[in-house]
C-alpha cells in the first residue's frame, strides 16, 4: 500500500509525517532518490563458492535511504526495525562511513518479544544518532 504527499508515493503514514514535518519546516529533501551498494555476509550458510570453495559468502544488497536532505543528512523512518533491517543499517555503515545516517523511530519498542534491548538501545550500541517520534533540530540545518 502506498500513500500519497504533494504527488510523492511514500510507503507508509509514518513516511509522509516525516515528510509533513520536513515540508513545514522548509527543509529540501528527497525521498527515495540515492541508492547504495552494500555486502552483507550470508549467515548460517552451508553453501560453498564454486570457485575457491570458500564459505564466507556475501549478498550484494542496495540500501535507498528514505530521506535525503539538502544538508547530505539522511533520515531512515522505521515502524518496525527488524532484524534484517539491523544487519542492512551495520552493513550500509561498515561498507558507507561517510553517509550521515538518522534513524526515526516511531516508538521504542523492543528489538524483540524476547528481548529487553529497545530499538534506542541498539541505535546506542551501534553509533547511530536516532529520535524517537520526532526530527532532532540538529538534523535540519
Amino acid at each position: 500500500m502506498s500513500y500519497k504527499y504533494k504527488g510523492t508515493e511514500y510507503r507508509s503514514k509514518f513516511e509522509v509525517g516525516i515528510a509533513k514535518e520536513l515540508t513545514k519546516r522548509k527543509v529540501g529533501f528527497t525521498y527515495e532518490t540515492h541508492t547504495f551498494k552494500y555486502e552483507e555476509p550470508l549467515r548460517r550458510n552451508n553453501a560453498r563458492c564454486a570457485d575457491c570453495d570458500s564459505v564466507r559468502l556475501v549478498r550484494i544488497g542496495w540500501y535507498t535511504p528514505d530521506f535525503f536532505l539538502r544538508n547530505g543528512t539522511i533520515i531512515e523512518g522505521k515502524g518496525r526495525f527488524t532484524a534484517a533491517d539491523r544487519r542492512k543499517q551495520l552493513a550500509v555503515q561498515r561498507d558507507h562511513p561517510e553517509l550521515d545516517i538518522k534513524l526515526l523511530f516511531m516508538r521504542n519498542n523492543r528489538i524483540d518479544r524476547r528481548s529487553t534491548t529497545t530499538y534506542a538501545d541498539w541505535a546506542e550500541k551501534n553509533g547511530f544518532d536516532y529520535s524517537i517520534g520526532t526530527l532532532k533540530e540538529e538534523w535540519l540545518v
